[in-house]
């Protein structure tokens, strides 16, 4: 090795063993520490993360300005320039973008900085839809440090990274047991034994640095640096050095085009709280984009960016490495749960204001209507049922338990059927209702509903034995014997090869990063059907139906297991291709998992969406993070699993397995030989409760898997209001015309409009965009994504996006 790059800095969780107060308070500790010891060495000190930043600008503003200077003579570098770290699985495309923009935003503005290189040292596997969003943001080289070797065979530690629409960056990979740290008083062993494991390096590197909760190297450390430095003057340039510096400098010869997984193959499930609520925010938070931007362009609504900006910083605050992945503190699972709710209500006022905008001029409800509308976050019309409820003025004619429902769009009647309400009070005042109708593209539909009482209607006929159903695309056949859906045939396809969504408990262990695991559970016992004698489902029937109608048939199944019972609800759509089911589990286990098994006929290959792509899995039962879609790709139709919150998938034996739940305590990280937890006093776990997943099967065109995710995570209920003006006459906003292109994100700024467009398929896809009336064309390669300005006149592409 001729020359080292020494890159000295400190690993910061705001969040982890402890809450966001200590963990930002360290950073106080840290910085100004670092401050001072330019008083005595030369030295560069690397830091990233806006959050800190932001944290000490607030509460110590005389250590920031001293930052600020610092910076401006090059002895403090800007280190990665993101927001936080994150977990690297979690986040969608979209998402990784903001958590960019914030960072990229704050350094510019504060210090005009602009790093290209990224850095997330402690995230848990880096998924490769990541590539091409980090060089479109204006990134060409990246470091990490998980996998480790062990977890993860790459042909260099220094390489190509390469993404799924082809882009490039240099990557690094640091092996050393202490990684991002060394060891206080001891940095000059840790920076010895690092560049050991570079034996064929002309240009090395090391990170150094006292780190883990702050803190900085010694006096010590510095004066051992010093002396060796002084040694070995002549055989090696050693300099206290930078990323970027140390970038480029090298030039890989290796390329890795796949994820940097498997990686801790735990974090991918375990604390469902929060990866639940960070896709529910990310559906908010991106609707409500769409639809304020849709009310802008109208000229109804003013967007307060404070608002967006906010929502922005709880979603990345909500994907910290040590949050998203489940391994924090309770106390950082309930600080991180209360900002992102914070978050949502406010995002929930900006939804509100434009809604009411857009619908307000409405004309007024005919005699005896119900008026409700819907938002469609799609640039395209779709079919779609869609729930709501409302309030009726006065029971009709008394306390009565059956009426006649009428649903029209247009002046035209569409299907629809009453449906349990959300609320119990035993008579007939509070309806829901679902409709089946056809969405219009990026817009408000209106549904008019109006509402007679007649004779209360039979209950439902349950058969002897198992449910059928049947319509004009498939056939649908439930067990009574096991309450599993044992056959799907759709188009004439069959498409199971056994009882799918049937509940597995497997043997675990406490620790949330699965620490050694390949799979998740050993010796999986089914869940067995209820004998509804105890519990939550005593005295009632275990496999039922118990909505019918014009819309849809609903069957539930009880299945209970060890100490845990779940409830499977099946919703079979008329004359739609697809079912939606929901896993309800009342989970009170203590190192088991949860898995819910769907057999298919497929042989196929097994892919689960990314950040931005899609990646093919082994088939070996190994887990993997996959996010809204799992998949069977038979060529141009696949079968599809989809989910609205669920990321530990795998497949063994022609079955998907989703990983729901695991039986984890807080923070359970194995040390050497020593007992996981204690054993001999009370020790909370993490899942304990209920928890409710949902899903939906289907065997779709490979081009729209993406678009039909997102229809089903970002499903709208119907409002009822009743509106005031003269009706309204105005032109679409947005469309896109090719479903195999998906729209991200639309939402004002500064005056412009953004657009990021996505082709998630392994063809080049072009279509056109109808923006108020003015028609563009677009065109993608495979998996390519693109940033456009539109300003009310152009369409212009971005090729950096920040």
């Amino acid at each position: 090795m001729k020359k080292l790059h020494l890159i000295c800095n400190s690993h910061i969780d705001p969040v982890w063993m402890w809450d966001w107060e200590e963990g930002l308070g360290a950073a106080i500790s840290t910085f100004y520490q670092a401050a001072e010891f330019f008083k005595e060495y030369e030295y560069v000190f690397c830091h990233n993360e806006a959050i800190l930043y932001e944290f000490i600008e607030e509460h110590d503003p005389a250590l920031f300005t001293e930052i600020s200077r610092l910076v401006a003579e090059g002895k403090w570098h800007i280190m990665g320039g993101w927001y936080l770290q994150p977990d690297c699985n979690l986040p969608s495309g979209e998402a990784f973008v903001r958590q960019i923009k914030l960072g990229r935003a704050y350094f510019d503005e504060k210090f005009g900085a602009r790093p290209t290189t990224a850095i997330n040292f402690d995230s848990f596997g880096h998924n490769v839809g990541m590539v091409q969003i980090m060089k479109k943001c204006g990134y060409d080289s990246y470091l990490f440090c998980r996998p480790m070797p062990n977890m993860l065979d790459l042909p260099d530690n220094v390489f190509y990274w390469v993404g799924k629409d082809g882009s490039k960056i240099k990557a690094h990979r640091f092996d050393d047991d202490s990684i991002y740290c060394s060891s206080f008083g001891h940095s000059l062993d840790d920076i010895k034994r690092k560049i050991s494991k570079q034996p064929n390096a002309e240009v090395g590197v090391a990170l150094w640095g006292v780190g883990n909760h702050g803190g900085n190297p010694s006096r010590k450390d510095f004066a051992d640096i010093g002396a060796w430095e002084e040694e070995i003057k002549g055989e090696m340039e050693i300099v206290h050095s930078t990323p970027e510096s140390y970038f480029a400098e090298v030039q890989p010869t290796a390329e890795w085009a796949k994820s940097l997984i498997p990686c801790l193959i735990g974090a991918y499930t375990s604390m469902s709280s929060i990866k639940r609520k960070h896709v529910e925010f990310e559906n908010a938070l991106f609707t409500t984009e769409k639809l304020c931007a849709v009310a802008e362009l109208r000229g109804l609504y003013h967007k307060n960016t404070s608002a967006f900006v906010a929502a922005e910083k709880a979603l990345s605050a909500l994907e910290f490495h040590d949050v998203g992945s489940g391994t924090c503190a309770a106390d950082g699972e309930k600080s991180s749960l209360r900002k992102a709710d914070c978050a949502l209500d406010l995002l929930k006022v900006e939804y509100n204001k434009a809604f009411f905008a857009m619908i307000g001029k409405e004309k007024k409800a005919g005699e005896g209507e119900f008026p409700f509308f819907v938002f469609n976050p799609q640039p395209y019309a779709r079919e779609a049922v869609v729930e709501m409820e409302y309030l009726m003025p006065d029971p009709l004619g008394g306390i009565v338990d059956q009426y006649t429902v009428t649903v029209k769009c247009g002046g035209e009647v569409v299907p629809s059927q009453c449906i349990k309400e959300l609320s119990n009070i035993n008579y007939d005042r509070r309806k829901r209702i679902a409709v089946k109708c056809t969405l219009p593209a990026m817009d408000i539909l209106r549904l008019d509903l109006t509402v007679k009482a007649e004779d209360k209607a039979p209950e439902i006929e349950q058969p002897t034995g198992d449910i059928l159903f049947k319509d004009n695309c498939k056939t649908v056949r439930i067990s009574r014997k096991t309450g599993l859906m044992e056959s799907y045939v759709l188009n004439g396809k069959e498409l199971l090869t056994g009882g799918a969504f049937e509940p597995i408990i497997y043997d675990d262990n406490a620790d949330p990063w699965g620490w050694d695991l390949e799979r998740i559970g050993e010796n999986g016992a089914p869940m067995s059907l209820s004998n509804c004698k105890n519990g939550p489902f005593r005295g009632m029937e275990n496999v039922k139906i118990v909505e019918d109608g014009d819309v849809l048939t609903e069957v539930e199944s009880f299945f209970e297991g060890a100490s845990s019972f779940v409830r499977v609800s099946y919703k079979i759509y008329k004359n739609l291709p697809y079912t939606d089911v929901t896993v309800d589990v009342l989970w009170n286990e203590k190192e088991k998992a949860l898995k819910v098994k769907v057999p298919s006929t497929s042989n196929g290959a097994f892919v689960g969406q990314v950040s931005f792509g899609v990646e093919e899995h082994e088939k070996d039962g190994r887990e993997n993070p996959v996010q809204r879609f799992a998949a069977m790709v038979e060529g141009e139709k696949s079968f599809v699993v989809y989910n609205d919150g669920a990321f530990g998938f795998s497949h063994e034996d022609g079955a998907t397995y989703t990983t729901l739940l695991r039986g984890v305590a807080y923070c359970a990280h194995p040390i050497g030989t020593l007992p996981l937890i204690k054993r001999n006093i009370y020790i909370p776990y993490v899942e304990q409760g209920k928890r409710i997943f949902r899903f939906r099967m289907s065997y779709d065109d490979t081009k729209t898997l993406e678009n039909n995710a997102q229809a089903f995570n970002n499903a709208q209920l119907g409002l009822n209001f009743f509106p005031h003006g003269e009706g309204r006459n105005v032109e679409s906003v947005l469309t896109v015309e090719n479903e195999a292109v998906s729209l991200a994100a639309f939402y004002q700024e500064k005056g412009k409009y953004i657009l990021r467009l996505v082709n998630n398929n392994d063809s080049a896809q072009t279509t056109k965009l109808v923006l108020q009336g003015k028609t563009f064309n677009a065109a993608f390669g495979k998996y390519e994504v693109k940033t456009f300005v539109y300003d009310g006149k152009s369409l212009i592409e971005k090729e950096i996006w920040y």
